[in-house]
Order: C-alpha cells, then sequence, then structure tokens
C-alpha cells in the first residue's frame, strides 16, 4: 500500500472514477417543481390567484440555488472516493467535500491487485432508537478484503484525518464527518457506496471484471435494546470512529440521560 497527495496522482493513468452524484436526485426535485409551476400558472379560464403561483416558484428557485451550490461542490477535485488504473485502485481518504481537508497528511492511498483478495457488496439496515420513535436507514457498502494485514499507517492515517482540528465546532466537538474508507477489520476496507455514480449493481459488475466477487449479504445492525451496557458503549464508539457523530451522540445521550451536548463533550474528551 502506497501513499500519496492528489498532486501526486496521476490521471492519464486512470481508466474509471467512481464519485459522488448526490446533485442527481435534488435536478429531479427542481425538475419537479418546475413542472408544477408552469402547470399552475396556465391560464385555465379563470384569473388564477398569485399566491398559488408563487409558493411553488419559490420553492423552485430555492431549490435551484441549492442545487447549483451542490453541484459546484461535486465538481470539487476531491469529490471521488475510488480511481481505478491497470495497477490498482486508488482510495479517497478525503472524499468529503463539505469538511476542510487535513494538512499534513496523506489523502490518498493505492492498493496493488495483487494485494486485493475479493470485493463484496454489502448492505446494512440500521435502526436508531429515539426518544419520539426509531429512525430508519440503509447503507450500501463494498467490502475490499485484503490477503494481507493492512499496514498501521493506514490506521493512523484515517485516525489523524477524524481528528482534523479543521472540523471542530465552536465548542471543540467534532462536527459529523462522512467517512467514505473505514476499517471493517484488519484484512477488510469498508467503501460506503450511498449517492455514488455507479450505483451498487453498475459497480459490482465493473469489479467482477477485474477481481473476485465475494457473496453478497445483508446485516442489520444490533438491536439497541438487546445490547448489554458493554455493547452499547461499543457501538457508540464505532459511530464516533465511522464519522456518524450525530447517531453517536444521540444514542450516548438516551442511553445515560443527558443532553447531547454533555454526551458529544464526554465523546470528544475520550476518543478526539
Amino acid at each position: 500500500m502506497q501513499f500519496l497527495d492528489y498532486d501526486s496522482l496521476v490521471e492519464q493513468q486512470v481508466t474509471h472514477t467512481f464519485k459522488n452524484a448526490s446533485w442527481r436526485s435534488l435536478a429531479w426535485v427542481v425538475l419537479i417543481m418546475a413542472v408544477i409551476t408552469a402547470y399552475v400558472a396556465i391560464p385555465k379560464g379563470e384569473a388564477t390567484n398569485p399566491v398559488l403561483v408563487a409558493v411553488p416558484a419559490f420553492a423552485t428557485v430555492f431549490f435551484m440555488c441549492l442545487l447549483l451550490w451542490h453541484v459546484r461542490q461535486c465538481m470539487n477535485r476531491r469529490n471521488w472516493l475510488v480511481k481505478a488504473t491497470e495497477q490498482g485502485l486508488y482510495l479517497n481518504l478525503q472524499s468529503n467535500v463539505h469538511v476542510p481537508l487535513a494538512k499534513d497528511v496523506p489523502a490518498v492511498a493505492f492498493i496493488p491487485d495483487e494485494a486485493i483478495a475479493s470485493v463484496t457488496r454489502v448492505q446494512e439496515n440500521r435502526i436508531i432508537p429515539s426518544r419520539n420513535g426509531q429512525f430508519k436507514n440503509t447503507f450500501a457498502y463494498f467490502d475490499v478484503a485484503l490477503h494481507d494485514a493492512m499496514p498501521d499507517t493506514f490506521l493512523v492515517t484515517l485516525a489523524q484525518i477524524r481528528r482534523n482540528p479543521a472540523i471542530r465546532g465552536a465548542v471543540g466537538v467534532r462536527k459529523d464527518m462522512y467517512a467514505g474508507v473505514r476499517v471493517e477489520d484488519q484484512h477488510t476496507i469498508r467503501l460506503v457506496w450511498d449517492w455514488m455514480t455507479p450505483r451498487e449493481l453498475g459497480a459490482e459488475a465493473w469489479f467482477k471484471t477485474r477481481y473476485a466477487l465475494g457473496e453478497n449479504r445483508s446485516f442489520r445492525a444490533p438491536g439497541w435494546s438487546k445490547m448489554s451496557p458493554e455493547e452499547q458503549d461499543a457501538y457508540i464508539d464505532t459511530l464516533w470512529e465511522w464519522g456518524d457523530v450525530q447517531d453517536a451522540v444521540h444514542l450516548k445521550s438516551l442511553k445515560e440521560t443527558i443532553s447531547e451536548r454533555r454526551a458529544a463533550l464526554d465523546l470528544a474528551a475520550r476518543l478526539g
């Protein structure tokens, strides 16, 4: 495994790029709102109430501004997760364009093909309890299994990125940080595939041309009420390390019946 910065990446060697394309869903919203506005504004015999036209029109303008901002974010050179070459895969360790770049830390890891044992498509169903019910989320991943244990340098680099001082809030608590590259175990790197293009099936078809595919699997995160207190603490710590700060803070506040601000300060003091 090799580490490098963005400037050292040779784009001419890249044959395929997997990147975030979440702007497309917003584009559909803008299109639908524009159609609704046009339909309401078309004369139908009687004068149309201006308010009925203004409401969808303002909504269209709002979502259009949001779309333009999001498209601009997606054009950032950091907006990619995997770049493939004939020799292996580049993994973007700092693909979250919504948080500042961690300085003096490698941004990209290169894994040669001969180091990759298999690639597996994974789906996680997570249910997070709250005072008002439950939040249900589904997450898509690709697990890249390695023949040998990953080097300590890789783990240290991810830890340095998570502890980037530039993503601290006013009270010193780390903000929610989407981590596209995670560690599942010593031999497995987990790639978070939410909002990526191509989607899971297209990406799986591409990976199949290069690597052995593991059996697709789906799992449900452990039920919160069925965990022991120790397991709950471990799960909270895992969410925090993954960058799912809001979920970690919420569960800690729920478990210990404290404010979310206090829970966040406690986690930040203990885990950084």
